[in-house]
């Protein structure tokens, strides 16, 4: 085991933002508003099933949410960079809760079929879009240094913890009260994170850090730092290698667990829950597995246990394989996500940072999208079971080739 060099910053522990009150505040905020999200998308998915029992329906359902973060992202990174980021992401969140609240009308006078379903996800999708590179944006400016990966980390864990108890408590009034609630507590939780977005006060530096180009401007001077930038390409390259063969197992969950499994509302939501229960687990041990492995083989084996636990869950297609399968798969998910985003985070000068993150947004969601429909069309013509195992096989020689790709960051000091 070698020593830190001299001078180097000790890692941070997984928990060392939330000191932060600034941090804790927005944490929790988006925390309770994820709970909401996740509620909201597993009863979308459970009433998708309900309408129609074709696979690519539930794959359309996951694209359409996010293909937004493919087609607009790099335009939301763009407006991030010229005006305050603060108010931007409160007038990103009033957007959603009116989506939000609309779905939930339209419920409760059942009014909703498969197409309004789709057409209302994909208007959150673009809320989603125009919000997320200037949230992924102020994140360094409010801790830096050997608290970003874990402050990173933190987010996504944040995320996953919801997505492990919002999918629970939605089933559960799905059951007693019906899905317009889950829809309208989403629309209720939206009000947290503005408040908390309003408490906040930006840094001086971080404002005047932001320069104020013009629009075609902006978009060039983008474009150009990420196409002359050979470590973004890095992460983005080692991004598609896992991201399109390995959303095969998150797209068709709702398909496996409804007519595969055959579980109930609340059985449902528990399946749904254990991939977030993962990923938290992954946030908590993932500065060790960095320490002892680095940022790029962690992710490497992330890749394929993975691509193993993928082909598991298809070959065993029971409740308590699959379940254990999807905590591995959430654990994996995490790492991949949360050192790649470090990476373009170290990478990204302040000015450029939401731009930056938009275009790893993009390719982050473009390659869902396209996975999404790949693998619910090869369900749709050859069977669930198939599409899994073809996307397990894919993702091997994926990993193999992200393994020549040199993770930026991956000098990181190991303990």
């Amino acid at each position: 085991m070698t020593a830190p060099p001299p001078g180097a910053a000790r890692p941070a522990s997984a928990f060392a933002p939330l000191a932060n009150r600034a941090f804790l505040a927005l944490w929790t905020a988006n925390l309770l508003s994820n709970t909401g999200g996740w509620m909201a998308t597993t009863g979308a998915a459970w009433e998708m099933t309900s309408l129609t029992p074709e696979p690519i329906f539930v794959a359309l359902l996951a694209a359409a949410g996010t293909l937004p973060m493919f087609l607009f992202c790099f335009l939301a990174g763009i407006l991030a960079d010229r005006f305050d980021r603060r108010r931007y992401i409160i007038v990103c969140q009033v957007w959603m809760m009116g989506v939000a609240a609309t779905l939930a009308v339209l419920a409760y006078f059942g009014r909703l079929d498969h197409w309004t379903l789709l057409g209302l996800s994909f208007c959150m999708g673009l809320g989603n879009a125009m919000n997320a590179p200037a949230w992924h944006a102020i994140v360094p400016e409010i801790v830096s240094g050997p608290q970003l990966r874990p402050a990173i980390a933190l987010n996504s864990a944040g995320f996953n913890l919801a997505r492990t108890v919002g999918p629970v408590i939605g089933q559960i009034l799905l059951g007693q009260v019906g899905v317009f609630m889950l829809f309208a507590v989403n629309a209720c939780t939206y009000i947290g994170v503005i408040f908390a977005m309003s408490s906040w006060r930006r840094p001086a530096e971080a404002r005047a850090g932001q320069r104020r180009e013009g629009f075609l401007e902006a978009a060039r001077t983008g474009v150009a730092f990420v196409r002359g930038s050979a470590e973004l390409k890095a992460v983005f390259g080692r991004g598609l290698c896992f991201f399109v063969p390995g959303i095969a197992f998150g797209t068709l969950l709702p398909v496996i667990g409804r007519f595969e499994l055959g579980l109930d509302e609340f059985a449902f939501g528990v399946l749904y829950g254990v991939f977030g229960a993962g990923a938290v687990a992954g946030a908590i041990l993932m500065p060790t597995v960095n320490r002892l492995l680095g940022p790029d083989r962690a992710n490497i084996w992330a890749m394929g246990i993975h691509a193993a636990v993928t082909l598991v869950a298809a070959l065993a297609m029971t409740p308590v394989v699959v379940g254990a399968c999807i905590v591995l798969s959430g654990a994996c998910w995490l790492t991949v996500i949360a050192n790649n985003g470090t990476a373009v985070q170290t990478i990204l000068p302040n000015f450029m940072r939401a731009r930056g993150m938009a275009v790893h947004q993009m390719v982050f969601f473009g390659a869902m999208v396209v996975g999404s429909l790949l693998w619910g069309k090869i369900a749709t013509l050859f069977g669930v079971q198939a599409s899994l195992i073809v996307s397990a096989v894919v993702l091997v020689p994926l990993t193999m080739l992200a393994a020549s790709i040199r993770l930026p960051g991956s000098f990181l000091p190991r303990g």
